[in-house]
């Protein structure tokens, strides 16, 4: 049996049996790592498949269900009877054996969210950050001169510092709520999703800023969640129920 294991952002495999074993005794593959094998009907934790006794020779069964969805493949749709589910994606019986080939291959099926991880967020996050201090600052430079002269003028860093604060959420805000990426994130092709992978409103982007917020004042814990998360949510994902994905 070939086996595949997530090894950070990466999907590893395929694997014979006796070297995942090795893996296993090693620690390499841990009970909290995502692993897969022809047979499955989705990806699971290797604690999870040993505590349920999966064997090999399970095959890919349909899950039944009420409700319709489109194939990640195809994107007919179908009953939820005569589909399979993977993380989450829907594909239809005549598309499963491309679906799976992509498996084995490594490649991400289409409709299967690929998590972005810590680093390269963090590098949209720098990005975006030196935008919004060059155009604060531009900001802060155009009101120091206006008010310069005038009796308020002690007050314009101030006044500075509250435009470039408002400037810093509205820039997230538009970009997050009208795109589902500030350029930073465009520039990496990075997009802010819900779990099922439909974009965020203008609301949930303006809760995610504030929540981002929540993340800063933890000293950055929150942003460094996303670094052992298994979805790769920093704190503000989890409180605002978003994903980063790669597109």
């Amino acid at each position: 049996m070939n086996w595949y294991y997530a090894d950070g952002e990466e999907q590893t495999g395929p694997v014979e049996q006796a070297e995942f074993d090795a893996l296993v005794q090693g620690g390499k593959v841990s009970p909290n790592t995502q692993v897969w094998h022809d047979g499955m009907p989705a990806w699971a934790r290797y604690g999870e498949l040993a505590t349920a006794s999966v064997t090999a020779t399970a095959t890919l069964a349909p899950i039944a269900g009420a409700g319709t969805h489109p194939c990640a493949e195809c994107g007919n749709t179908f009953p939820e009877s005569e589909m399979i589910a993977f993380e989450n994606a829907w594909v239809c019986a005549a598309c499963k054996p491309v679906f799976v080939q992509k498996l084995k291959e490594g490649v991400a099926p289409a409709g299967v969210m690929n998590y972005a991880g810590f680093w390269i967020r963090f590098l949209a996050r720098f990005i975006d950050g030196i935008i919004i201090e060059i155009v604060s600052f531009c900001l802060g430079l155009i009101i120091g001169i206006a008010m310069k002269g005038t009796g308020a003028h002690s007050a314009a860093p101030a006044v500075g510092a509250l435009i470039g604060f408002l400037f810093a959420i509205s820039y997230a805000v538009y970009f997050n709520g009208r795109f589902g990426a500030t350029p930073g994130k465009m520039a990496l092709k990075l997009k802010i999703v819900r779990p099922d992978g439909t974009p965020i409103t203008y609301g949930r982007a303006f809760g995610r800023q504030f929540g981002e917020m929540l993340s800063g004042l933890t000293l950055w814990i929150g942003y460094m969640m996303a670094g052992w998360d298994e979805e790769k949510r920093a704190l503000h994902d989890r409180v605002c129920d978003t994903r980063v994905i790669r597109q």
